[in-house]
């Protein structure tokens, strides 16, 4: 099993995601921004329809039935809540079925991102039956609370809720349950599917900044997907980005995946000691999970470098950018298209499920 924690510390191993469906239409969460609106709003349909790997239940969306809120039971929560919109946050996760792995949720709130210390937060599951109360659990001095998942969900994509029971807001996020062998793909975001790392800058600095696109970046994704594969997302934005990250996926109509960001700030820096390390160290605990990392996109050398020390070969490897082609990698010149149009026609992945 591998899966990736949320907070402040840093995590090892796999988390993230989000489901893949090619029956019905992509959609996402009207809302993930830890606000009381993202609790229960349907997930908005996207076009074009999402596929989705034959075999993989997609257990997401269902409209939820929040709980209450029943006030914060201690001062130092009504006061953090004073401060300023939710900021919450959670970090997919990738598991093998059976295992009980372990999800984990930070909240906060304000412009400040203050912690939300001892308070109770209560954990639900889409287990494709309806929606399972996990128990409630305490978030700890950083904001943060971890939660098990339980043992026999079904292979596919599952949606997880934590509920803030003070005043009912939200953090989304989605379990991935996977067999040892699933074929993946992974692929940065800033700079790779966006732009330029700049895009990312301007997003922290304007929440309202809708990043750029690549010509043909979502459509690698889904033709990725179609072929059979299932595709990681692996950024170094920071983890108060994911709820933004989601959304810019779905409205851009990218392929669903797990999205990891990085928990740490030394993980968000541009070297190989600093983001490097943090890819390396996550792509390896997939791989310890034994999973089957097939091919991988970035723009930078740290992603060259976090590529080639998992033993992904440079000809698997495809980089756009003032970097495409280092390292005997594949160069990509300013659109995706070519390429998208060179995975959908190739054969079909073939995987465990």
């Amino acid at each position: 099993m591998v899966a990736a924690g949320c907070g402040r510390q840093p995590s090892s191993g796999v988390a993230q995601g989000a489901g893949l469906d090619d029956a019905a239409p992509p959609v996402a969460p009207a809302r993930d921004d830890g606000s009381p609106a993202s609790r229960a709003g349907p997930w908005r349909p996207r076009t074009p329809p999402w596929p989705r790997p034959a075999g993989l239940a997609r257990c997401v969306g269902r409209a939820f039935p929040s709980p209450a809120p029943t006030g914060f039971a201690h001062t130092s929560g009504a006061v953090a809540a004073s401060l300023g919109d939710a900021r919450h946050r959670a970090q997919d996760v990738i598991a093998a079925p059976g295992a009980a792995a372990a999800i984990s949720g930070w909240f906060a709130y304000g412009a400040l991102q203050k912690d939300l210390e001892g308070a109770t937060v209560a954990v639900f599951v889409d287990d494709c039956a309806g929606w399972r109360a996990l128990g409630e659990v305490t978030t700890d001095d950083d904001g943060g609370a971890v939660a098990t998942l339980p043992t026999d969900l079904a292979i596919g994509s599952h949606e997880v809720r934590f509920v803030v029971r003070g005043d009912a807001t939200t953090a989304v996020a989605t379990a991935w349950i996977l067999p040892a062998g699933t074929h993946l793909v992974v692929t940065d975001l800033d700079g790779t599917l966006t732009t330029g790392d700049g895009e990312l800058l301007d997003q922290i600095l304007d929440h309202d900044h809708v990043p750029a696109a690549y010509p043909g970046a979502a459509a690698l994704t889904r033709a990725l997907v179609r072929r059979g594969h299932v595709v990681v997302y692996l950024t170094g934005r920071p983890a108060a980005l994911l709820p933004a990250t989601r959304a810019w996926l779905a409205d851009g109509g990218f392929a669903a995946g797990p999205v990891h960001a990085a928990d740490a700030l030394r993980d968000v820096v541009p070297t190989d000691g600093g983001v490097g390390a943090y890819k390396r160290a996550w792509l390896a605990g997939l791989q310890a999970a034994g999973y089957v990392l097939d091919a991988a996109y970035g723009n930078a050398a740290t992603d060259i470098h976090a590529y080639a020390a998992v033993g992904i070969a440079p000809a698997a490897t495809w980089i756009i950018g003032p970097h495409a082609g280092e390292g005997g990698t594949r160069a990509v010149d300013g659109t995706w298209q070519a390429r998208a149009d060179e995975v959908a026609a190739g054969p079909p992945v073939a995987q465990p499920f």
